[in-house]
């Protein structure tokens, strides 16, 4: 390793060159992902594929998910249960075309693939570092490939989840009070998917689904479930529960709506309570650590500078 070490030093001993390679490198990782991940940044392919899926339940292919497709057992796991694992997460962070999967763990291969080439770069032009350090930060950049898209992957479904979660009460209010008007519930979920689009275009786009899916002939019960499992909200479970369970026994909608909305503002009162009456644990570590000292200070040196020496 020495001997190679010193063979790149000697070739490449300008500096313009040795920037060159980084920042070509770098390019290069850059438009490899970008070209990936195309399908899933780009708004307006991404409505479009959304559109095609609705009508005939195809996406559209491009030349390069035509070449991942032809390699997809190259990236794509053997193990069933971890691909619908993955699967799962990837419709909890918003990703529900089919090609999403594949595209995750071809960002993951590519990652682990460049990211230790652009490691060993760099640590070879840094005379700071010893060429034994070249083997660990290969196996440090191949953990942050492999592991760096799960962790932006879990911060996305956290992100996702969290916004629902917070405009699901006003969802429910507004599906309340269009139940008890003597809307029907597929007209109310139209109703409401229509006017929350601007302020919660999130939750507002799986309804969408939702009814899409209710329009195309799938079961109301089957499409709510649809539902849980692209979002995996407990608040959603729940409702979609008790409403399974007031089209299977004939209740009123309306008023097994009214409960679960009065259960839920119980709930969400009860959380507010349990976070309120932690700040006191909380608050006692910085109040310990930042004003206790001060306070200190204040009360004793005065009384310190006070004392005269005898």
């Amino acid at each position: 390793m020495e001997h190679i070490v010193q063979f790149i030093k000697q070739s490449f001993s300008n500096d313009q060159i040795f920037l060159v390679l980084v920042f070509g490198a770098m390019f290069m990782v850059m438009i490899g992902i970008i070209m990936l991940i195309t399908e899933v940044i780009n708004p307006v392919r991404l409505r479009y594929n959304r559109e095609i899926n609705t009508e005939d339940g195809s996406g559209s292919r491009d030349e390069l998910l035509e070449k991942l497709h032809k390699h997809q057992s190259v990236f794509v796991p053997v193990n069933k249960s971890l691909v619908t694992r993955t699967t799962c997460r990837l419709n909890y962070a918003g990703f529900h075309l089919k090609n999403n999967v594949l595209n995750y763990y071809a960002i993951k291969a590519i990652l682990m693939i460049i990211s230790p080439i652009v490691t060993v770069i760099v640590m070879i032009f840094i005379p700071s570092i010893k060429s034994s350090y070249i083997f660990d930060g290969i196996l440090v950049a191949l953990c942050v490939g492999n592991l760096g898209p799960s962790f932006v992957l879990d911060l996305l479904i956290k992100k996702r989840q969290k916004i629902i979660q917070r405009s699901f009460p006003d969802v429910l209010d507004m599906l309340v009070i269009c139940c008890e008007a003597g809307l029907s519930l597929d007209s109310a979920l139209q109703k409401v998917t229509k006017e929350m689009a601007i302020s919660h275009p999130e939750l507002s786009l799986e309804m969408q689904i939702v009814i899409a899916e209710t329009r195309a002939g799938i079961e109301r019960h089957s499409a709510l479930r649809r539902l849980v499992e692209r979002t995996g909200v407990d608040s959603i479970r729940g409702l979609v529960s008790a409403l399974s369970q007031s089209m299977r026994f004939g209740t009123n909608v309306s008023e097994s709506l009214r409960v679960f909305a009065e259960e839920l503002r119980d709930k969400r009162t009860q959380s507010a309570e349990e976070i309120a009456a932690k700040l006191g644990v909380k608050l006692l570590f910085p109040l310990v650590t930042c004003l206790l000292p001060a306070f200190l200070m204040v009360v004793l040196v005065p009384a310190i500078l006070a004392v005269k020496p005898v």
